[in-house]
């Protein structure tokens, strides 16, 4: 017979061998289980870097898209500004026009209400001291018309 290790007998090296071989055995079927979870999760990883990348890409359009429609907004408020300036200038013209034609009517009754003040100063000429200045014909105009 062989010479066995102190304390083992042939039987027990059978039982270790088996054993060893059955941890070995089970060794490389959990490394197999890991290298495939491992290749399933690097998978997934991938899929999910790829959605995110996705999402990223359709949000910085989005943005993009929103950006411009943000500038064409800014030209239409612009142009309605420029609008509403141009209709108040338009506005404020058509006053001044008005007021200047009111303005020349008023002194030309103006005019016409010397005038016709001279006259009557001509024809009733004042002698009273009390009486106002000829320069103060509108006063006179207006208390001979009371």
């Amino acid at each position: 017979l062989a010479k066995m290790p102190l304390g083992h007998s042939a039987g027990s090296t059978r039982s270790e061998d088996g054993s060893e071989a059955f941890l070995e055995g089970m060794v490389d079927w959990e490394l197999s289980r890991l290298q495939r979870q491992c290749k399933v999760m690097e998978g997934e990883r991938r899929a999910y870097s790829k959605e995110v990348h996705q999402r990223i890409n359709k949000q910085l359009e989005e943005i993009q898209r929103l950006e411009g429609v943000r500038d064409k907004l800014q030209v239409q408020i612009s142009v309605a500004q420029s609008q509403v300036k141009r209709l108040r200038d338009s506005e404020r013209l058509e006053n001044m026009g008005q007021l200047l034609k009111c303005r020349v009517q008023v002194q030309a009754e103006v005019r016409e209400l010397q005038e016709q003040t001279r006259a009557l100063d001509k024809f009733f000429p004042s002698s009273s001291p009390s009486a106002p200045p000829p320069h103060s014909s509108v006063h006179a105009l207006s208390l001979s018309l009371k």
